[in-house]
């Protein structure tokens, strides 16, 4: 081999061997890149699953906060409704034979309001007038009670409403268990009265959607002066899945009594 070809032979060597040089390194840096990228994508991650954890916790507590303050609220307006029940007073015989009064609060003057002023009409001659001016339709009859005794009853019912109306569009989960908290401050002669009011201008339109929605005459009785016409004036769901009473009543199951 002649001196030309054994010089000319190392430059050749070394450049291969640069170029194998230049591969591993272009290698081992795409794998570096690829390298980071999976890390980088695996921090990305856990970064996400840490923001929705955090996420989720942060959910949970706002709606925590959310049913404290509707909590909050829900129960002063449901101590103000027993306060107001307490303040209603109603002077009342002893009994039909009896012309001595007493003056009745709180249940017992829902019992008399019921059985006494409204059931046997006695509000029609405190406005001086008598018998054959009692109008023949539920409307009028209970308007024409109400002229007498709104000022006993209009607050009371005005406020039942409210607290139906603020738990209806609450953002909170189960907002029967609610309504039933509220329904279970009601006597059977508070719950009547209500029924009535409901079916009347008075609360026909705004008021009787929400008693029909969270089912509540499920516990009323059919009591005297009601009549099977009346129930059915309401839907069938406001005497929910318990009140067989009613319920069949509704449905024409039964005979009046």
């Amino acid at each position: 081999m002649s001196s030309d070809e054994s010089s000319g032979g190392v430059p050749g060597a070394f450049g291969d061997s640069f170029g194998v040089l230049n591969t591993l390194f272009s290698g081992l840096a795409f794998f570096g890149i690829i390298v980071s990228i999976l890390m980088q994508s695996k921090e990305l991650k856990e970064t996400r699953g840490e923001i929705k954890t955090q996420g989720e916790q942060f959910k949970i507590q706002a709606e925590a906060l959310t049913k404290q303050v509707f909590e909050n609220t829900f129960f002063q307006l449901l101590n103000l409704h027993n306060e107001i029940t307490l303040s209603i007073s109603v002077r009342s015989s002893l009994s039909s034979f009896s012309s001595s009064k007493v003056e009745l609060s709180g249940r017992a003057a829902f019992k008399s309001l019921y059985e006494n002023k409204f059931g046997q009409h006695e509000f029609i001659y405190e406005l001086g007038l008598n018998d054959s001016n009692l109008p023949d339709n539920t409307n009028e009859y209970y308007l024409m009670f109400h002229e007498v005794y709104g000022s006993q009853l209009g607050h009371y019912f005005r406020n039942i409403y409210q607290i139906l109306k603020y738990v209806d569009q609450a953002s909170i989960d189960n907002k029967k268990f609610y309504t039933n908290l509220l329904r279970a401050q009601l006597s059977s002669y508070e719950l009547v009265l209500l029924f009535f009011n409901c079916l009347s201008d008075l609360g026909v339109e705004k008021f009787k959607p929400l008693l029909e929605k969270y089912e509540f005459f499920e516990h009323l009785p059919y009591l005297d002066y009601m009549s099977e016409e009346e129930v059915r004036a309401y839907s069938k769901a406001a005497y929910g899945s318990t009140n067989e009473e009613l319920i069949n009543i509704h449905e024409g199951l039964s005979q009046n009594v």
